[in-house]
């Protein structure tokens, strides 16, 4: 399930997988991404979940452009 929402990411999303997306947290952007897979679909549910973006908040905007990915292909047509 992670493999198959990877693989459908646009590929500047795919960049630094196993980099700290949180830096402050030191959370890495596969967590992210498995915490929103598991249906963390908003920020606040990503960071109850894995702590990113509970610092200073610089990876904000990064989780943000993952969950408007990963919630538009929740959306049903």
């Amino acid at each position: 399930m992670l493999d198959e929402a990877i693989a459908g990411l646009p590929e500047i999303l795919k960049r630094d997988m196993e980099e700290n997306l949180c830096v402050c947290n030191q959370v890495p952007k596969i967590k992210v991404i498995e915490a929103i897979v598991l249906g963390a679909d908003t920020r606040e549910k990503v960071c109850a979940q894995t702590y990113a973006s509970d610092g200073n908040g610089c990876c904000k905007l990064q989780i943000k452009h993952l969950l408007d990915h990963f919630n538009a292909q929740r959306k049903p047509e």
